[in-house]
């Protein structure tokens, strides 16, 4: 896309954002990796294909079996990316979001993402569908214990975090393969989206998943739909914008661009 599409793209955005109430927004993996916390799929960087090239047995991916079988092994193999994430820092696109919730612009960031970046940046009204890494649950108990601590823990001292009550497997409350998104959260992003005006997508190729059906009900019951992802996304064709360029530069454009159209122009 050329500066000038892109320009007029964003322009577009902008005017709607502006003359709708409520805009929720939707975002993805490419949010964040821009902070260095690599996504889920990419080849030669996705957390998945980094699990998978370490071997074929069960106990080398990342499914919720493996881990209650050895999550020993699973916090090995997740050692990189927990460290990436503990010295990522929110980005432009975070504080360009978080900045449109303090406007009043954005009303909910429902993010696919786990690594609290998006509240690190100053968002309040985050749902996170995938999880988060704020917390751990023992899975013999289900004792939840603040999981930031426990992390520090054992990236010092290698030993998986156990739960004091009972000694059992502290589980980082991010969704593994094989286990269902947490039914809290995705309540409260149906509700949320069932007033939606405008959905604001933003780092996703919206690649499929429960996730992500959540944009199809929100497309169906009439919501606009603006789409921003360096990669063409499967909504869009029947997206009202679609700007295929990095969020870093595109969102803190949409809010410049948002600030200028609620001053006016200037006599």
């Amino acid at each position: 896309m050329s500066q000038l599409d892109a320009s007029h793209e964003i322009l577009q955005a902008a005017s709607l954002m502006a003359k709708n109430k409520r805009v929720i927004a939707f975002t993805g993996a490419g949010m964040s990796t821009r902070s260095g916390v690599p996504d889920f799929r990419s080849p030669g960087t996705g957390l998945w294909v980094h699990l998978e090239a370490a071997g074929t047995d069960e106990t080398q991916s990342g499914t919720i079996q493996a881990f209650g079988r050895d999550p020993q092994t699973f916090y090995e193999h997740m050692k990189p990316l927990f460290q990436k994430i503990l010295s990522a820092e929110p980005n432009a696109a975070h504080y360009a979001l978080a900045e449109l919730e303090t406007r009043g612009i954005i009303h909910t960031v429902i993010t696919q993402n786990a690594d609290l970046l998006q509240q690190r940046a100053g968002s309040k009204n985050v749902i996170e569908v995938h999880g988060s890494l704020a917390e751990a649950t023992c899975i013999q108990c289900y004792k939840v214990k603040p999981f930031p601590p426990l992390l520090d823990q054992f990236l010092s001292d290698g030993i998986m975090p156990r739960c004091q009550e009972c000694g059992g497997a502290m589980k980082p409350n991010i969704i593994l393969t094989g286990e269902q998104l947490p039914v809290r959260a995705m309540l409260a992003a149906q509700q949320a989206l069932r007033r939606a005006d405008i959905l604001l997508i933003a780092g996703t190729s919206l690649a499929g998943g429960p996730a992500t059906a959540l944009v199809d009900r929100a497309y169906l019951q009439g919501s606009k739909l603006i789409i921003i992802n360096q990669t063409p996304t499967l909504l869009d064709h029947v997206a009202d914008v679609v700007v295929h360029d990095d969020v870093v530069k595109v969102l803190p454009a949409i809010k410049a661009t948002l600030q200028k159209l609620k001053e006016g122009p200037h006599v």
